[in-house]
């Protein structure tokens, strides 16, 4: 087992351990956010056939440039079909998203013809293809829709449908538990003793399991249990979980315990402890098929070893590039402690006509959950770097930057 290593060593060590999960099909209805399989390309062209992109009506090539009255041929509705071809001096009343009569190279709105019997009139010269939707203007027969390892969002869900996909092959999400191993720590639903503490790591690690595409499948407590009973819920979890994230008892004190607990269930660690403030008190392992990650207790340092080191493994195990997408940043706000320790601090980074922006955000001691109610990134402070200067470019981990998530998925290919 490895001790005190660097980030990245230990991320790395974690996922040369990790594989895709198993691929299962789902309704597309639920496959929002879930991450495709497979390629899926267009079955055919879209649309299929010329169709009107106005009401109007059907122009012949020879009665571009002039025409008498157009004898009406017949007049089609939405869901009709021409019966016949166009033909010089004629025309056919069509529909915005209809099919096109043969042989039809512009079609007129509505608003610009006037009506005299069983005649169309209108002036002037008409541009060859004006109003009409080609074949395949939107999608040609056998282009990709969506790649393996892409997110299916909203309007790719309507693109799949429009091709006749009700349902696609999705990786499964990952099963993951978490436990918080401190002894003070009650589910945040009861109301503390005297040196009590309610969980507010547990409610907060299922959100970003959620959102990184997870299922927290379990929650569980040292509190009220012994360490036999613990043991063998433990046990338990990471025979049913593909990650399992305990929380707190990391560390070297009498009553730190995740190491021997984790030891005695016969989980093989990796390493214990990286070399990151908040969040030095990490570790992880495997068991079989499932990671273990344990994290600090403290919930900003708690926070930071999640986006480290359980993020990337989730991405893994979805079939995603599990690489961070890092960016450089603008930093709005001074921080003026400097320090040996690479530092990870809570900001919030937005971007605008400008570029990338950041401000660090209060409260940022490991203890605190001040900075945790609008973070959106984490603030790479290298080891040995002098303090931050307002102006001064920084690197910029994204974490819950949902709005921007396009973006950085892009800069994660790159």
């Amino acid at each position: 087992m490895l001790f005190q290593i660097g980030v990245e060593e230990a991320r790395d060590t974690l996922l040369g351990q990790i594989l895709p999960l198993p691929v299962k099909t789902v309704p597309l209805s639920q496959a929002l956010n879930r991450i495709a399989a497979t390629d899926y390309a267009a079955t055919a062209d879209l649309p299929p056939c010329p169709q009107s992109a106005v009401d109007g009506y059907a122009i012949h090539q020879k009665n571009l440039k002039e025409r008498p009255g157009l004898a009406l041929l017949e007049i089609l509705f939405p869901g009709d079909v021409p019966s016949m071809p166009l033909e010089p001096g004629k025309t056919s009343g069509v529909v915005t998203g209809g099919p096109l009569p043969l042989d039809t190279a512009a079609v007129v709105p509505l608003e610009k013809v006037r009506l005299e019997g069983d005649y169309v009139f209108c002036d002037g010269e008409i541009a060859p293809g004006v109003n009409i939707k080609p074949r395949g203007e939107d999608f040609c027969g056998g282009q990709p829709l969506i790649k393996r390892g892409s997110p299916v969002t909203p309007g790719m869900t309507g693109i799949l449908a429009a091709f006749g996909h009700s349902k696609i092959a999705v990786y499964r999400r990952p099963r993951v538990a978490i436990v918080c191993l401190g002894p003070e720590i009650v589910p945040c639903h009861l109301t503390p003793e005297k040196g009590q503490v309610r969980d507010s790591n547990g409610p907060l690690l299922a959100a970003l399991i959620n959102l990184d595409g997870g299922l927290a499948v379990s929650m569980e407590y040292l509190h009220g249990k012994k360490p036999d009973g613990l043991r063998e819920v433990l046990a338990g979890l990471i025979s049913r979980a593909d990650l399992v994230l305990t929380v707190g008892g990391a560390a070297s004190g009498a009553s730190d315990q995740a190491l021997a607990l984790l030891r005695e269930t016969g989980a093989r660690m990796l390493f214990w402890g990286i070399r990151v403030k908040p969040g030095s008190h990490s570790g992880g392992g495997i068991s079989g098929s499932t990671t273990i990650i344990s994290l600090s207790g403290n919930p900003s340092a708690c926070i930071t070893g999640y986006h480290l080191l359980a993020t990337p493994a989730l991405r893994a195990m979805q079939g995603l590039n599990p690489l961070p997408g890092v960016f450089t940043a603008t930093c709005l706000s001074p921080y003026d402690k400097g320090g040996d320790t690479r530092r990870f601090l809570r900001g919030y980074a937005q971007c605008d006509a400008g570029g990338w922006t950041v401000r660090i955000l209060p409260g940022q001691k490991s203890s605190m959950l001040n900075s945790l109610g609008s973070y959106n990134a984490l603030i790479e402070i290298p080891s040995g770097h002098p303090p931050v200067r307002e102006g001064d470019k920084v690197t910029v981990y994204p974490a819950n930057i949902c709005s921007c998530r396009p973006e950085l998925d892009s800069i994660r290919q790159n």
